[in-house]
């Protein structure tokens, strides 16, 4: 069995993971659990002899993949295809990107995969009154309006200053919009205005919208490929730029700043 996770909502997929493994856990115990990285090439061989071994110990058992996209796509199809219908260990992977056509039976039944989106406002003031109430605290919408607004989908910082908030003085528990004053929070510049600015004319605008950007804690690899959707005329310098970084010789923030100075 295959679990795919993937999407731009790092956080909501790091708290998945949790759940899937905790469920794991709960029934199976830790024995049968495994986590490999494949940044790392030397994890390959013993991620096979642990998938492959037959134990009277482990009646099922749970391969944790991360950074699977290291791998060449079609020598990973080739690893991960024939786990689709096996019943006795189940193969989980997280990802940021959706997978290229040669892994797309990633997101095709029978696996189980799943999308986390970032959440636009209104779902994300929604999730931060939630995920207040967890922490023992009544958020009001207003004030989660202000959140969503200031952190753009960004559900890492959200948590963050939620746990923040969360030890204001406040006599009845009740957080409105006027207890935030105290964290200074502005509403996030326009996403989309952004990607506008990176493309204009003017290199100091670029360098700008750039800076911004930046500031949003966005990853350098997630503004390059919007860029590469969005950045039409780009597109001969854009695939240079994708092939050197994905053959190891330039690093996506270099590929970023030199498409935003050029």
């Amino acid at each position: 069995m295959l679990i795919f996770l993937y999407g731009p909502d790092d956080y909501r997929r790091a708290q998945k993971k949790k759940d899937i493994i905790a469920e794991f856990t709960k029934k199976r115990g830790s024995l049968g659990l495994r986590e490999f990285d494949f940044e790392n090439k030397e994890e390959i061989a013993p991620f096979e002899e642990f998938a492959a071994n037959q134990s009277i110990f482990d009646s099922a058992k749970l391969a944790v993949v991360s950074n699977a996209f290291e791998m060449e796509a079609k020598q990973l199809s080739k690893l991960l295809k024939p786990f689709v219908d096996r019943k006795d260990i189940t193969i989980f992977l997280s990802e940021h990107d959706e997978p290229v056509k040669a892994i797309s039976f990633l997101v095709e039944e029978p696996v189980f995969s799943q999308k986390f989106e970032n959440l636009d406002e209104a779902t994300l003031a929604a999730f931060a009154v939630a995920e207040a109430k967890k922490m023992g605290f009544a958020l009001d919408f207003s004030a989660a309006q202000v959140l969503a607004a200031a952190h753009q989908g960004n559900t890492w910082a959200l948590m963050t200053d939620l746990q923040k908030i969360g030890s204001l003085p406040t006599s009845s528990k009740v957080v409105a919009k006027k207890d935030l004053d105290e964290f200074n929070l502005e509403a996030a510049p326009n996403y989309w205005a952004l990607i506008t600015g990176l493309k204009s004319a003017d290199s100091r605008m670029r360098l700008l919208a750039l800076e911004k950007m930046l500031a949003l804690n966005d990853p350098p690899a997630k503004i390059f490929n919007i860029l590469a959707s969005q950045w039409q005329e780009k597109i001969p310098q854009i695939a240079e730029f994708d092939f050197a970084v994905k053959s190891g010789k330039l690093e996506y923030e270099e590929a970023v700043l030199d498409l935003v100075l050029g």
